[in-house]
């Protein structure tokens, strides 16, 4: 091992985006030394804790092609260079976690594009995968740009037969009734009955008060949006969701409804129980992290903890399970809580389970002809792509799309 450069710092360093510009470059150039292919085999499942150095198989070639494109500044007068450019930095990442052949090349045997069968790459390319509509570019023709995903998308998007993805927007309806439009590209200040509502960056922040008013945040189809209460509770809203809470919570409870899905990180009081009433279900915690699906049109209402203890009609949940239906059950959260972490998760799910959560971010309806719904899926992709780059990857010998004025219709062949 060259004691020159320390990989494991700068493996760490990108995994905390805590790298310095000289720190990033050491880095991209360690990715073209074949000294360092054994290290990097060995650190990376160590640093993200899922798998060990067997899981890896490097492609020497496919690295070298991507990073010397990066490294001559695959970029446009005014954009930052490729060093400092994120969406670059993580195609190079991607790279390394991703390059294996297996992985890299368009198989849809399994139907379904990047087939990533090892959990560790799963989890560890999660984070890099989401602005990588470029990415996919790169797997299918050998092409990425430094463009970012909405360029990227407004480019290949034909409004006749495509959709672009989901955003951060929402509407908040105020104690009055008075509703007001969220956007990720708004920063203000919004106030009811006295009480100041901060809307930043696709967030939407309340400070502590002692007035209680209630207001509904409501997003629609292809929208998504953060929420933090008074208490510190964190909660972000998925697609065609709802929540109803008030401003402050002087009481002895803490009491929010939703509709839809929503992930929740409860600040810790003791004295004062959280409880999230759905059409069904009532959940009650203390202080834990856990997502509740209840949609309408899924099979039940599925409460999944991720950490802390749960209630949910006298029944007690434990870290790793979900309740659904009066019965408890093991949870999948990397599948459960994809959303969140913006990624579709459709390993072994069925085609018409996936369109539902299409047709809620990509806001279309859905159609089938025959009986193609059953069709097993596997494979994770980001929720940035358009929604034609993503049936592409969906789209094999058996399963056909056609998009028309925003109806989806999917036959089998």
């Amino acid at each position: 091992m060259n004691n020159k450069i320390n990989i494991k710092y700068l493996l760490q360093g990108y995994i905390t985006n805590s790298l310095t510009d000289a720190e990033k470059s050491q880095l991209l150039k360690a990715l073209l030394n074949p000294e360092y292919i054994k290290e990097f085999a060995e650190l990376i499942p160590v640093l993200y804790n899922k798998a060990s150095e067997e899981d890896i198989v490097y492609d020497e070639e496919k690295v070298e092609m991507m990073i010397q494109t990066i490294l001559k500044g695959n970029t446009s007068p005014g954009e930052p260079s490729a060093l400092n450019n994120k969406y670059l930095r993580d195609t190079a990442a991607v790279s390394i976690l991703c390059s294996a052949e297996e992985h890299v090349q368009v198989n849809l045997k399994d139907r379904f594009f990047l087939f990533l069968r090892n959990g560790w790459v799963r989890y560890a390319a999660a984070a890099v995968f989401l602005g990588s509509t470029g990415l996919y570019g790169y797997y299918r023709t050998g092409i990425f740009s430094a463009a970012t995903v909405k360029e990227v998308a407004a480019k290949q998007t034909d409004p006749a037969n495509d959709a672009l993805p989901g955003s951060d927007k929402a509407i908040l309806i105020l104690s009055s009734g008075k509703k007001v439009l969220l956007d990720a590209a708004v920063q203000d200040v919004i106030t009811d009955e006295g009480v100041s509502i901060h809307n930043n960056n696709g967030s939407l922040n309340y400070g502590k008060s002692n007035i209680v008013a209630y207001n509904t945040m409501e997003t629609p189809k292809g929208g998504q949006y953060k929420l933090a209460l008074s208490d510190g509770t964190i909660v972000w809203l998925n697609a065609a969701s709802s929540i109803t809470y008030p401003t402050s919570f002087p009481g002895k409870s803490r009491v929010v409804s939703i509709t839809g899905e929503a992930y929740f990180e409860v600040a810790k009081n003791a004295s004062k129980p959280f409880t999230v009433k759905t059409y069904k279900d009532e959940i009650t915690v203390k202080g834990t992290s856990f997502n509740v699906n209840s949609y309408p049109d899924e099979p039940g209402i599925k409460t999944s903890l991720l950490e802390g203890l749960v209630e949910i009609n006298q029944a007690l949940l434990k870290p790793g399970n979900a309740y659904i239906s009066g019965k408890i059950i093991k949870a999948d959260l990397g599948k459960e809580l994809a959303w969140k972490n913006g990624v579709f998760n459709f390993h072994h799910v069925k085609l018409a389970d996936a369109m539902r959560q299409i047709a809620r971010w990509y806001n279309v309806d859905v159609r089938y002809e025959g009986n193609v719904g059953e069709i097993e899926l596997g494979g994770e992709i980001g929720r940035n792509l358009t929604l034609k780059q993503l049936l592409n990857g969906l789209q094999d010998k058996d399963i056909h799309f056609s998009l028309e004025d925003r109806l989806l219709t999917v036959s089998q062949l």
